[in-house]
């Protein structure tokens, strides 16, 4: 009787230690996580310092763009006023590379590095291509897309209307604003796509008409999309797990066609 009452003791002492070790463990996952991110934030911000040319964010719409991004994140104040000093000595020659990558199957990535060191962060990536079934690309990858300007709006205004009236509003919104295509995204939530000239302008006209715009971005968009099997599609995700760990790596944009494997996903788009 007392060894068994002493080995329940001694096994809920070993459950309690099994559970504060394992939600130190999960801490330590989000602490890592959290960390990546804020760092690819920070290299977020000296490319649009140095594409932007200013640290001002009054006059530099792409870095007051990009410190919106950082607080929705709860980045600390205390952290970006560090990373905006740090970008004022810097005295290093960083500059934005673009990388095409052939991946699996017949999918194409063009991976955006900011970096110092090009060959370094080439030769350390080199190795992940050939376990995942990839190759860097000849140079020519990059004329299958075109670089677009994608801008997350939201409408408040718009919450009591049904969602056909919503997109209604918002494509004659899109036609005043010269943008190519409008989704709903999410509740009130409007996605325009339209050219990399008039992206900026495009941004003030939404916002003349009561949109909150909530994240912008020039991305690369393919003109041709492609599917993948499973098995390349599998393949595909680490390949793409991997380069995210990169934190020199600020954007990776492919050729895959768009799936949702959620079927009460609701995506409404219209080309204009």
């Amino acid at each position: 009787m007392l060894k068994s009452t002493v080995f329940n003791l001694f096994f809920k002492r070993s459950a309690g230690h099994s559970k504060w070790a394992n939600i130190r463990h999960i801490k330590g996952q989000k602490d890592a996580e959290r960390n990546v991110l804020f760092t690819k934030l920070s290299r977020q911000v000296r490319v649009a310092i140095q594409e932007g040319g200013s640290l001002d964010p009054k006059a530099n719409l792409k870095l007051s763009q990009v410190i919106e991004q950082c607080k929705r994140f709860n980045m600390p104040q205390a952290t970006l006023n560090n990373i905006l000093k740090s970008c004022e000595n810097d005295k290093t020659n960083a500059k934005l590379h673009l990388l095409e990558i052939k991946g699996p199957g017949t999918s194409i990535l063009l991976c955006e590095i900011f970096t110092n060191n090009l060959h370094i962060i080439k030769q350390n990536i080199t190795s992940i291509l050939r376990k995942n079934q990839s190759k860097y690309g000849d140079g020519g990858a990059v004329y299958l897309f075109e670089e677009k300007g994608i801008i997350h709006a939201e409408n408040s205004n718009l919450s009591t209307k049904p969602n056909n009236e919503q997109i209604e509003i918002a494509t004659e919104d899109a036609i005043d604003s010269n943008a190519e295509e409008v989704s709903l995204v999410d509740e009130n939530v409007f996605e325009f796509l339209c050219g990399k000239t008039n992206f900026m302008e495009a941004q003030k006209i939404l916002e003349s008409k009561g949109y909150n715009i909530l994240h912008s971005t020039v991305e690369y968009i393919p003109h041709k999309s492609v599917y993948l099997a499973e098995p390349e599609y599998a393949t595909y995700e680490k390949l793409l797990s991997k380069l995210k760990e990169f934190p020199e790596v600020t954007g990776i944009y492919d050729n895959l066609c768009l799936m949702s494997l959620d079927s009460s996903y609701l995506l409404i788009k219209r080309k204009l």
